[in-house]
């Protein structure tokens, strides 16, 4: 049978056999109904389809889609969102202005390349000249329209830079010294990643509440052969209750962070199930994952994503193998060349003095150059999740 006779009947028919399926599947309906209303999503797809087996494939190209506007520099804030009541039914539309580095023909492609490779179908694309080359596009399933895209061209005057940087300063909660409170004091927007259970961790998520600094659990996670990860690491084959309870207890702990990275884990993020179980905890919490991308094999950004949980990787470390400065501000340049090519770049940096010294020195000139640093919690456009 071919792909589209088999949606066509399913999305008619709907056998029961395919909504018991899709009631205990990762996506299915009570599932998407958690993932599309709590916070930390970059779009929202708001329960609407009557087809439940319709919904589980609008969720899959909602979640495709935010992911491509993010890639292409996009922050919520950009984007216009409303629901529209059709002869088919409903559907959602979103519509922005291209960024500046690309043109509505582009932005036509990449999403409709992210469309397709999430299973939907192109059902109609039109240039419309009469509106300044506006692009329009109907995406959906079996003829059965989903979603509409408008894409209108850039600002010649745009209000803010196009390149953003989140820079994420890991493994605090040591000291709170001079070196460290000088990068909380950069003045520019920064994410913390507090080790918990250390003598100063407590004083870290104080002091980013204080400045309004989000604040990540930096999750201590097995890593490969005896390094010493910390004092209650996440492991490979722990169960979902086993970390569930770990998050619990630190939530409890240190209410307020917004997500977690890893500390080490070489060799849990290598590792599916156990991946697999902590997104789950992640995606019931409402809490964003940022995988600091310590192993090659790691496979913690594709388990995020398939539970629905906002993730991103990290592209570079600016400071783990030098003790210089002018190593720390040549990484620091390959980042923004990074963001200035994709929108956005990630990265991570360390409490030292040579990173402070770097920072001073290159971020007020990067500023001037049109990139902009922003939080992940920016880049996540939606207000930080309640703790539970």
């Amino acid at each position: 049978m071919v792909r589209g006779e088999f949606l066509r009947k399913h999305l008619v028919a709907r056998p029961r056999v395919v909504v018991a399926t899709l009631a205990i599947g990762l996506l299915g309906l009570g599932a998407i109904q958690l993932f599309t209303t709590r916070p930390g999503h970059v779009l929202l797809v708001r329960a609407g389809w009557r087809d439940p087996f319709l919904e589980r494939l609008a969720v899959q190209l909602d979640v495709a889609l935010a992911e491509r506007f993010v890639s292409m520099g996009l922050l919520r804030a950009d984007l216009k969102s409303r629901r529209l009541a059709e002869e088919q039914g409903s559907v959602q539309e979103y519509s922005f202005r291209a960024p500046a580095h690309l043109t509505p023909t582009q932005c036509n492609l990449w999403l409709t390349q992210s469309a397709i490779a999430a299973g939907a179908e192109v059902l109609a694309a039109e240039e419309l000249h009469t509106q300044g080359g506006e692009v329009s596009i109907a995406l959906g399933f079996a003829a059965r329209i989903t979603h509409r895209l408008r894409v209108r061209p850039a600002s010649r005057t745009p209000e803010r830079p196009v390149a953003r940087i989140a820079l994420v300063i890991d493994d605090l909660g040591h000291n709170l010294n001079d070196i460290a409170e000088g990068i909380l004091d950069l003045g520019v927007p920064l994410t913390l990643a507090v080790l918990p259970d250390l003598p100063h961790s407590d004083d870290v998520f104080a002091a980013a509440e204080k400045r309004g600094l989000p604040a990540l659990l930096h999750l201590p996670m097995e890593p490969e052969g005896h390094e010493n990860a910390g004092r209650h690491p996440l492991r490979v084959g722990m169960e979902e209750g086993a970390i569930d309870a770990l998050l619990e207890k630190y939530q409890r702990k240190y209410p307020g962070f917004v997500g977690i990275n890893n500390h080490m884990g070489s060799r849990a993020t290598a590792d599916a199930a156990t991946m697999g179980a902590l997104s789950a905890v992640l995606a019931r919490r409402g809490l964003l994952f940022l995988d600091s991308a310590t192993t090659a094999r790691s496979v913690a950004l594709r388990a995020a994503r398939a539970q629905g949980v906002w993730s991103l990787r990290n592209d570079l470390f600016l400071d783990t193998d030098t003790k210089s400065a002018t190593t720390v501000s040549a990484r620091l340049e390959r980042l923004a060349a990074l963001a200035r090519q994709r929108g956005v770049a990630v990265g991570i940096a360390h409490p030292r003095p040579y990173t402070l010294e770097a920072l001073r020195a290159l971020v007020p000139r990067l500023q001037a150059e049109g990139i902009r640093f922003v939080t992940l919690e920016e880049l996540r456009g939606t207000p930080k999740p309640a703790t539970s």
